[in-house]
């Protein structure tokens, strides 16, 4: 029989995989997890019926959907009735989607579309294998297609949903959540504007499958849309940053952005946020001998280094992990929710949508702040310090790496539940506050075990989550060195 505690972190989970607990909620809901094996099944279970929303043949050099083994790092638990008190505000109409009735109206996402009277209702319900769907309703913005689902008991898994036009135009899905395998809420691609009938295929097996055929009135949102192409620069000595277009909708408010860095390798790689994501220089000298195939791909981009990136933001992060947009009419900042950030055909070349909650159709005027950017410098030779759990799970070590003006002093290493996590200090170095170290994790043959993300909890402190649970023996690489570039920042002014 559960617990009133695990009630009640269960009932908290969605909010949590979401990112809109508070930050003592946040802790308590790891620090539970930590210990409870049942909830942590249930954690998992949520965790499978969030698909991946990018396209499985890229690489992703880092995923932060809110669904991160984020639960390993623990430290300190609060009292559930403390908990209570500070989840009270935090929006549960959001997590518990029940029966199309709820669709999270209190979230900022839809409280402009809800009173435009922009959702199209749908209501109707098919068989799907045993069980009952229902198409409850659906959201056909500028910037995205949502179409909220639900099914009459709990199915084995969740459903693969495809959403076509009457044209035969196929939409890609970007992202899905559910609740208890019943309640969905599915983000697909933006409808062509010409489009009058949208075809849903849901299919579980072969024996659970149902079609739906939807008319939609596309224009109904874009009159409410605002697109604007400012195309403002920003010309760093080693950086340029464009501000391509920005997208008003009545569900979310995006920024396209493009960041370009010089092909001369003076510049190793871009990071967005404290090594929240790094994106290594992937130009390649030609060769006389044309190279074997599949090692380069268009433009001359290595394909290990191609990678689509989705970060998900949160409103009590730190200054600098992530951006910040300031509605500068109603005076009050806009709620963030991710960024997505992928590499071109070019070398040395980052495209970034930032997402935010939307904004009142009377704003005249934004501010948008980046998150944190560091330009990279290779680190001459690679120094390195091998690694060695074969004996122990904690390594103290204290080893001296050198870097540019100064030294890097790796103090300790210790293994937990499937993560690698490395302590530091900076030494001797101009303004150690203002640099970052970029480490790779490999094996004795120099490939990758495991992909590194700063522990933003605790400073100088790195968390490798392992390719391989099970290795033991690791050659840790300073491999770049990076330096904060000066914050800058986009107005945008609406006519």
């Amino acid at each position: 029989m559960l617990s009133q505690e695990c009630k009640y972190i269960r009932e908290l989970l969605p909010l949590y995989a979401e990112k809109l607990t508070a930050p003592d909620v946040t802790a308590a809901i790891e620090a539970h997890l930590s210990h409870c094996t049942a909830c942590r099944e249930e954690w998992d279970i949520l965790l499978r019926n969030l698909p991946d929303p990018l396209p499985p043949d890229q690489e992703t050099a880092s995923l932060d959907k809110g669904f991160s083994a984020i639960f390993l790092k623990l430290r300190k638990t609060v009292a559930v009735a403390v908990l209570l008190l500070a989840v009270s505000g935090a929006g549960l109409a959001y997590a518990s989607y029940n029966a199309g009735k709820n669709i999270g109206l209190d979230d900022p996402a839809w409280r402009f579309a809800q009173e435009l009277g922009l959702f199209t209702e749908i209501n109707e319900t098919k068989a799907f294998g045993e069980l009952q769907v229902t198409l409850d309703k659906g959201l056909f913005d500028s910037t995205r297609s949502v179409i909220f689902l639900r099914l009459s008991g709990a199915g084995a898994q969740m459903p693969q949903v495809s959403l076509t036009d009457d044209a035969g135009n196929t939409y890609e899905q970007r992202s899905g959540r559910g609740w208890r395998n019943r309640y969905f809420m599915l983000e697909f691609e933006p409808l062509h504007l010409e489009t009058e009938q949208v075809h849903v295929n849901l299919a579980a097996t072969k024996e659970a499958a149902a079609d739906f055929t939807v008319p939609v009135d596309v224009l109904k949102t874009a009159q409410y849309t605002t697109i604007v192409y400012p195309h403002q620069v920003k010309d760093l000595p080693e950086l340029k940053i464009t501000l391509e277009k920005a997208v008003l909708s009545v569900s979310e408010t995006q920024y396209r952005l493009k960041f370009d860095w010089p092909m001369d390798y003076s510049v190793a790689g871009l990071g967005v946020g404290k090594g929240a994501a790094y994106f290594p220089t992937s130009i390649v000298q030609a060769s006389e001998t044309p190279p074997p195939g599949g090692m380069l791909a268009p433009g001359g981009l290595r394909s290990g280094y191609a990678s689509a990136v989705g970060l998900g933001y949160r409103m009590d992060q730190p200054p600098g992990h992530r951006p910040a947009l300031y509605d500068l009419t109603a005076k009050q900042e806009v709620q963030v929710e991710m960024g997505e950030y992928k590499t071109t055909e070019f070398p040395c070349q980052v495209t970034a949508i930032l997402k935010f909650a939307p904004v009142p159709q009377d704003t005249r005027q934004l501010e948008l702040i980046l998150p944190a950017i560091y330009l990279y410098k290779e680190a001459k030779g690679k120094p390195f310090v091998k690694l060695d759990f074969r004996e122990r799970n904690e390594l103290v070590l204290n080893k001296t790496l050198p870097a540019a003006s100064g030294r890097i002093i790796v103090r300790k290493a210790w293994l937990e539940e499937g993560t690698l996590n490395l302590q530091y200090a900076l030494e001797s170095l101009e303004q150690p506050e203002t640099l970052l170290p970029h480490f790779e994790l490999l094996d004795a043959a120099g490939m990758k075990k495991g992909t590194a993300h700063f522990d933003t909890g605790q400073e100088n402190t790195v968390v490798f989550y392992l390719y391989e649970q099970e290795a033991r023996q690791f050659k840790l690489t300073l491999d770049a060195l990076g330096r904060l570039s000066p914050p800058e920042k986009f107005t945008l002014t609406l006519d």
